[in-house]
């Protein structure tokens, strides 16, 4: 297996078994005034190519975790069919998009998304998430952020 592509973003969408991956707003770090924060939406965008031999059904996990390895939210744990590489073709594709709601993101630090399968990593993503410097004068809000 191969991933063609990993992306934390705003938002995704995939259709069929081989069909589109579209993202929106990919990005690898989140700046607030102060934590804890919440990051509202945001999605894990991930396309596995896959040889002929590799078909079937295959265990998922997707955990997001802080650099210590303490989970930031349950792991996510499943099953994934890779349905036949189709005649006349050497390779397949899978889209995979899990939506993240209300993310917490407690502190400053490193956080990582990691996917593996068949309880082999096949990737991992880095969120950074940055104090953002308080321009002057200008009032927080209660959980206030900036998601550039």
């Amino acid at each position: 297996m191969n991933i063609e592509i990993a992306a934390i973003c705003d938002a995704a969408t995939a259709n069929g078994m081989g069909g589109r991956l579209n993202i929106l707003g990919s990005f690898d770090r989140v700046f607030s005034p102060q934590f804890p924060m919440v990051i509202p939406q945001c999605s894990a965008a991930f396309r596995i190519r896959y040889q002929r031999a590799e078909a079937g059904e295959h265990n998922l996990s997707l955990v997001f975790e802080d650099v210590c390895g303490a989970a930031i939210v349950p792991p996510m744990q499943s099953k994934i069919p890779l349905e036949p590489v189709a005649q006349g073709f050497d390779t397949a594709a899978v889209n995979l998009v899990l939506n993240l709601q209300r993310l917490p993101i407690k502190r400053a630090d490193k956080y990582i998304i990691r996917l593996s399968v068949d309880d082999e990593e096949l990737i991992s993503l880095p969120l950074y998430a940055l104090s953002a410097p308080q321009q002057p004068g200008a009032p927080i809000a209660q959980g206030e952020q900036n998601l550039n």
